[in-house]
């Protein structure tokens, strides 16, 4: 039997963070760094921290379960893969913001780019 499934509490909290805070600090570019020709490093960006924190081995609830709680309604946009033998889905708004989620499912692991 196939179930679908999305993430359970992946609510995503938005605050007023002034852009400094947001955006970790630089690495200088290395002048020894050895860089194919044509390749501008001035325009590399070379942070210290991800900008983005992915979503780790989320945890899923039953699809009826998330509507029945208002979790996502029909119009929902998901992000549909299979892992593990089971459909499992994501929600697009929470991919917008983690980009990455990975996972295991039944021992097989996955990962989702958005």
């Amino acid at each position: 039997m196939l179930r679908a499934l999305l993430v359970a509490g992946a609510a995503i909290a938005v605050t007023a963070v002034p852009m400094s805070a947001q955006t970790p600090p630089e690495i200088p570019v290395d002048p020894e760094l050895p860089v194919r020709e044509g390749f501008d490093v001035e325009r590399a960006y070379l942070g210290r921290a991800p900008l983005f924190t992915p979503l780790r081995d989320p945890e899923w609830v039953p699809l009826r379960r998330a509507r029945t709680a208002g979790a996502v309604s029909d119009d929902t946009p998901m992000l549909v893969f299979e892992a593990g033998g089971e459909t499992l889905s994501l929600v697009t708004a929470h991919m917008s913001y983690h980009h990455v989620a990975q996972g295991e499912m039944a021992g097989e692991p996955w990962m989702v780019t958005f």
